[in-house]
Order: C-alpha cells, then structure tokens, then sequence
C-alpha cells in the first residue's frame, strides 16, 4: 500500500500542461533561459568530450540515441535536442568519416505518465532530422534497453524526489518537518533527510542511466544548488517554498484547511550545493566527472518582474502535487493569491540581489565497460 501511495504522488509532480494561463509552456522564462545559457555550454563541451568514433562502433546500426529525462511539455526540450543533434553533425565529417554517411537520430523524451507529451509533440519542428518517441515514468529506475543510449540531458528536473522523506511526517522523528512544507530553516534532522533522499535518488538516476549508456556516452545535466557555504533560508529558492508554506499555514489557522494536511505535505524537492553533488557522483563507480561548473545565466529577478509573476511560475509547478494532497479543501486560487501579496512585501523580491541560488552544469562520461569490471 505504502508503494502504491508513493507511486501516485510521484505521478503528480508533473508540470501543468496545455497552453493556457497556469501552464508551464506560458510560466517557465526562468528555465528557459537556464536551457539556452546550457545549449552554449554543451556546443563548448560536445568537441572535446565526445569521441564520435568510439559511439559509432558501440552500436551494430548508424543510429545515435539522445534522451532529455524530465522533458515537461515546453520547446525547451525539443531546442536541447535539436542544438546537440547540429553539434553532431557539425563534427562529422562523411567524407573522412565514410561510417557516417548514414547516419541517424533518435530522440527520446522522457517524463512522468500524466505529463501532457501532445504538447510537447506539437511543439517540434516542421522537419525533424530525427525519430522521436517518448518514454513516460520515472527517471529514478530504467526505462530504456541496455547499452542502447548514447547522450543525455537533463534540465531543471534532479532537483525533484522520487519522494519527500517519509521520516518528515513521524512526529516522534527527529526529521519531523512541524507545519513546514521544505526543508528551508528546518532542523538539522529534516535537512539531513533530504539530503538522504537526494543522495538515494541520484544514486538511483546515475545507476539506471549506467545501464541504458553506451560506452563514454555523455549525460548533461543542469541543475538548480546551492553555494557551499551559504544556508537554505537564504537562497531565493528556500525563502520562495517558506512563503508558500506560511500561506498554507494562514488557511489552516481560519479554518480552510486542516492542520493534519498541512503537517502531512512536504515537497519532494532538494537543491545540493556543489560539495554534495561532487560526493554522490563520485560514489557511482560508473562515470567520471568531466565538467561541472556553475552556470552563467539572467538574474532569477529579470524573468520575475511582478508577484504575479512569480506566482505562476511556481503554480505551473506545483497545482497538481498540491490538489493531489489537500483535495477539494484546497482553493487553488486563493493560495495563489495570498503567495503573491506575501511576495510583495518579501525582502527577496524586493531586494533579490541579497540572495544565493545558483546553477550547476555538468557533463558526465560513462566508463568503459570494462573498467567496471575490474
């Protein structure tokens, strides 16, 4: 039963689909713009950590494999794959390189089961130069064949749990997370539980990948942190997921909601600083670290310039975990409303500079399959 209930909660965590006001094609600027500022990246990084020749002899048929895991339903994803699929090919030589002359994509698009892939779909391009497919479920386990994937990418995604430590609703636990919905100025318990969770789930991610890649094939990631030395409360992220708690806290006080659902929610999210993310990668015996840098992109405030704003953004990312949980007592709007006049009065909208959230982008290289042997 415990596994069935996990399950579905995970099942909701998809992003709102459609195209309408609360959907994350219209509310998503921020990550769009993590994605492009990762597109110049990976251009930089493709030529001097990818050997074509090796990806070439690792599969019997000419077909290089891309999948985006945690694709959502925006054109970022379909940009990611298009920008690595002109990278490839302005690496490639067929004359001098005559295996090439047939050579074929697939790209695979990877999200949860409820994610909403029509629109994704009708967000390619009128010609496409590869096959698409998707593949729903977790990124956490596998989804596709052995040693059939040559690159991966994975953008504004890792930072989402399988689940929110279940020690966080056990009031005689240490980790007991009180009316709190993160882990932002929690107790030294909750935040060690998350980050428990995090370290279990990347394992978990890393591993499946391990399996589904070719031999030094390349995973990007991009991925919301944390400076090393610079406290939760403080990074723009945590002071935004604490102001949503407190208005869930407010509606319980007058009575709209009960305290029980309030204690009972936590969100399954955690952003590593570049210390914990180096020490989990380097536990998985099964790819080097070749790059791992932050990320140069727009301040978080110039793609927020109101509340509302603001509001929508983390709307499109949590309505369908928050009405999956508090049901018909919660008014969505009301919410929502109550978020953006407590954002603006909240130091970090109005002073947004004075706060730490920073990304990292990374490249990862699959070992070869025999030094995992060894």
């Amino acid at each position: 039963m415990e596994d069935d209930r996990t399950i579905s909660i995970s099942e909701s965590v998809a992003m709102n689909g459609g195209n309408g006001p609360y959907s994350y094609a219209q509310n998503s600027s921020y990550q769009k713009g993590i994605a492009v500022a990762a597109m110049v990246m990976i251009k930089e990084a493709l030529p001097t950590t990818l050997d074509l020749n090796h990806l070439s002899s690792s599969s019997p048929n000419p077909v290089i494999r891309i999948a985006d895991f945690g694709c959502s339903t925006g054109l970022t994803s379909v940009q990611a794959i298009e920008t690595i699929i002109q990278c490839l090919l302005d690496l490639i030589n067929p004359i001098e390189q005559p295996q090439f002359r047939a050579l074929e994509f697939q790209a695979i698009f990877n999200d949860l089961p409820t994610n909403d892939f029509s629109m994704l779909f009708a967000n390619l391009p009128e010609k496409w130069r590869y096959y698409a497919m998707a593949v729903p479920g977790t990124f956490h386990g596998r989804l596709l064949p052995t040693a059939s994937l040559h690159l991966a990418f994975s953008s504004c995604a890792l930072h989402w749990l399988s689940q929110a430590p279940p020690q966080t609703l056990d009031k005689s636990s240490c980790a007991w997370n009180g009316d709190r919905i993160c882990y932002a100025s929690s107790p030294a318990g909750v935040v060690g539980a998350y980050s428990a969770q995090f370290e279990r789930d990347m394992e978990a991610f890393l591993s499946a990948r391990a399996e589904e890649m070719v031999s030094e094939g390349l995973i990007f990631m991009v991925m919301s942190g944390e400076p090393d030395l610079v406290h939760e409360s403080q990074t723009t992220i945590g002071s935004e997921l604490e102001l949503l708690g407190s208005c869930l806290v407010d509606m319980a006080k007058t009575g709209i909601l009960s305290n029980a659902k309030v204690e009972s929610f936590n969100l399954p999210l955690y952003f590593p600083s570049e210390k914990e993310l180096k020490q989990v990668i380097g536990r998985n015996r099964f790819f080097d670290i070749e790059r791992i840098q932050t990320l140069s992109h727009p301040k978080m405030h110039a793609a927020f310039s109101t509340p509302d704003s603001r509001s929508l953004c983390l709307r499109a990312a949590f309505e369908g975990l928050l009405l999956h949980h508090f049901g018909d007592e919660l008014i969505i709007d009301d919410l929502f409303h109550r978020y953006s006049l407590k954002v603006a009065k909240s130091p970090f909208f109005l002073k947004p500079e004075s706060h730490e959230t920073i990304t990292f982008f990374v490249v990862l290289k699959r070992k070869m399959y025999e030094e995992n042997m060894q």
